[in-house]
């Protein structure tokens, strides 16, 4: 087997089979095996799922973390490579597989990440977090080039990981938020090289809810301060609001600017919560982690 594709179920009875249907139309040159690993969905999700040719795996609601729900389905795998997919990332094209498993030229490469692209008006606000992040220009991103790595936005929604470094680097199991940007650093300081390539896109945009998106920017601000060792000295915090003042304003223009442009205007009202919620998260995680106070 060439390729394991790895996808998380939880009751997503309203992408599944479309994501399902576009992987199994891959024109894909090697073999490949697709394992859902679902946590307790109560909706048609498994209905749907039993219709394809698919290994199900299923865990308790209650052991579920991203980190672990992804260990699981590449223990089961058979692939040399391993192919993460959100059940709601919808490949583009019939290339995507293909386009993806190429960034592994190099063996050097421990990981390939591909863009996102949003749903229509799902979801404007991430829409321009998709246009930021995802570029159309392919990176290799190393440890040699600090500069470049700052950019870096490796993330399980839609990414194939060679499953020999897997085993050595697995998935943190015990975050909320953010396995993806943890595995990303250790390999990175490990020596290996995490490859973007545009051409493997999917269609993936979450739709719009102010407390999810508060509760993965407090994860998400807090991993990040971990991965790059911020100072967790209690004065500290003053910098953290000064940035958090600063940002606040900056990101409402810049939002408005982009949801009027791209003919969102519905959706203007919204903008100040939606920008209160990710900046003051990332506000919220940057002090529980300057006080020491674990998320985990």
């Amino acid at each position: 087997m060439d390729v394991s594709i790895v996808i998380r179920t939880k009751n997503e009875e309203e992408f599944i089979d479309a994501t399902l249907r576009r992987v199994n139309e891959q024109e894909f040159g090697g073999s490949y095996e697709i394992i859902v690993v679902d946590s307790d969905s109560t909706d048609s999700t498994l209905h749907i799922i039993k219709k394809y040719n698919v290994k199900l795996l299923q865990i308790p609601q209650q052991e579920f973390t991203y980190g672990h729900s992804l260990n699981i389905g590449a223990s089961n795998a058979k692939g040399t490579f391993i192919v993460n997919l959100s059940a709601h990332a919808l490949p583009r094209d019939k290339k995507w597989l293909t386009n993806l498993i190429k960034g592994f030229e190099d063996h050097n490469v421990a990981g390939v990440y591909g863009r996102q692209l949003s749903i229509g008006l799902v979801n404007p606000y991430e829409a321009l977090l998709n246009e930021m992040f995802f570029g159309k220009n392919k990176v290799n991103f190393t440890l040699k080039d600090k500069k470049r790595l700052k950019k870096i936005h490796f993330t399980n929604s839609n990414a194939a990981v060679r499953k020999d470094v897997w085993q050595g680097f697995k998935f943190n199991e015990r975050v909320p938020y953010g396995e993806d940007m943890l595995w990303q650093s250790e390999v990175i300081k490990a020596g290996f090289c995490i490859v973007y390539t545009p051409d493997a896109a999917v269609y993936h945009t979450h739709r719009l809810s102010i407390s999810s998106v508060y509760k993965n920017s407090v994860n998400c601000a807090y991993t990040l301060a971990l991965i790059n060792q911020k100072r967790q000295w209690i004065s500290l915090i003053a910098v953290d609001v000064a940035l958090f003042l600063g940002l606040v304003p900056i990101s409402l223009i810049q939002n408005l600017e982009y949801i009027w442009r791209n003919g969102y205007k519905q959706y203007a009202k919204v903008a100040p919560l939606w920008v209160l919620s990710t900046v003051g998260g990332s506000l919220v995680g940057r002090i529980k982690y300057r006080l020491r106070r674990p998320l985990w």
